[in-house]
């Protein structure tokens, strides 16, 4: 069994963890892990590391990475995406698209987020979505992320689509109840999909039944792109 790194398009209702599994088991690794954790709801590219390829994550410029969402506008849910329960409503405005265009050039830069209850994010060493099914109160914690590129795709009233490069940690469920809120009224991600990270596209992933031993791509090509190469002749 070789090392290497494995393109994965990822369907909705697999956990992060699950790919990594169904890998070990089909190419019988004894190591598999993963650059980047997908929410079950959402699709798109996973990069799966097998072996020793697991150890080389450090060494990958992993910070940004690309999505596609839609975002539901009119009514909110305790999670922030379909996932969860609506817990909120509020008419839609008319939405004029220079407007968003602004309210998308004004969101680029660094910014403040606070992570969502329903997050793996441990706090006093527990998951925070522990306190949300124990239906405890707990003090949310805040981050600084970078937004580097936001784009406005399509919007058919209610459905907003837009495309977002963003820094690691970033979640795309409270940026989508941001836009919403300073568009005048409350939403929901219903689509979420990974599209790019690395420098590579998911496009050239393969889903999660799909994948064969042969699509694993060697460490030298992907790390190669970010570190110099040496070659070593023998005296």
């Amino acid at each position: 069994m070789k090392s290497g790194f494995l393109l994965i398009d990822k369907e909705s209702d697999y956990t992060s963890r699950d790919v990594c599994n169904i890998v070990a088991k089909k190419l019988q690794a004894s190591k598999v892990g993963h650059g980047g954790t997908l929410d079950p709801f959402a699709t798109g590219l996973l990069l799966v590391a097998v072996d020793s390829a697991t150890k080389t994550f450090n060494f990958l410029d992993t910070n940004f990475k690309t999505y596609e969402a839609s975002l539901l506008l009119g009514s909110k849910t305790d999670s922030g995406d379909l996932t969860g329960q609506i817990v909120e409503t509020a008419p839609v405005p008319d939405i004029d698209l220079t407007n968003v265009q602004k309210l998308f050039t004004s969101l680029i830069g660094e910014n403040l987020q606070t992570v969502p209850l329903i997050s793996a994010v441990r706090v006093k060493g527990r998951r925070l979505y522990e306190y949300a099914h124990a239906g405890e109160e707990v003090e949310l914690p805040k981050r600084i992320v970078e937004i580097k590129r936001l784009e406005l795709i399509s919007y058919k009233k209610p459905t907003l689509k837009f495309k977002a490069t963003v820094s690691k940690g970033t979640y795309l469920r409270v940026l989508g109840e941001e836009i919403a809120e300073k568009l005048g009224t409350v939403g929901h991600l219903v689509a979420l999909r990974r599209t790019h990270m690395l420098n590579m596209d998911v496009n050239k992933a393969k889903k999660v039944k799909q994948f064969t031993e042969e699509d694993l791509i060697d460490l030298g090509d992907v790390l190669g792109k970010f570190m110099p190469i040496m070659t070593l002749a023998h005296p």
